[in-house]
């Protein structure tokens, strides 16, 4: 087995079914990363089986909870190392890789629009505006993070 192979001896215990020989194999062949862009044709010669040993092995429950696990055990394996990139990248100026980052830890989202239907007097002051639509939108339990008193930034004009 190379570097990159799992062994499915670990989720035998967890799933109960143990596969084939040609199932191994084809296992050994769809959890290597270097070949998650082949064709099911290259998949079968690379584990040396037949398609009907591809398509069987996937309608077999046991077969789809071992793969299903171990892909989810590569999947967390690089997990580490994409996110220590992402925080390097962040820390270096990179926009985009400290949105990311933000977005994982749910302090940043990208602008949404939020429908009300309420009618305004349009003799209302801009405090008593702001006032009704602070109530208005506290009513509507909007999520913590979204300041309803803050004012507006450069890219928002005031509508005064």
């Amino acid at each position: 087995m190379g570097e990159n192979d799992i062994s499915i001896a670990t989720s035998q215990s967890i799933t109960e079914y143990i596969p084939t020989e040609g199932e191994k194999r084809l296992l050994d062949v769809l959890l290597n990363p270097e070949y998650r862009t082949k064709s099911i044709t290259d998949i079968c010669k690379l584990a040396a089986c037949s398609r009907f040993l591809y398509y069987d092995a996937f309608k077999k429950p046991g077969f789809q909870a071992i793969y299903k696990s171990q892909s989810k055990a590569l999947v967390d394996q690089s997990i580490a190392p994409v996110l220590n990139t992402f925080v390097r990248e962040a820390l270096r100026g990179s926009f985009q890789h400290g949105k990311v980052i933000l977005e994982m830890a749910g302090m940043y989202s990208e602008k949404s629009t939020i429908d009300v239907n309420e009618t305004f007097n349009a003799n209302l002051t801009v405090d008593d505006r702001r006032s009704r639509l602070i109530d208005i939108l506290s009513r509507r339990q909007l999520p913590s993070i979204i300041d309803v008193e803050s004012q507006p930034t450069e890219d928002e004009p005031d509508a005064d």
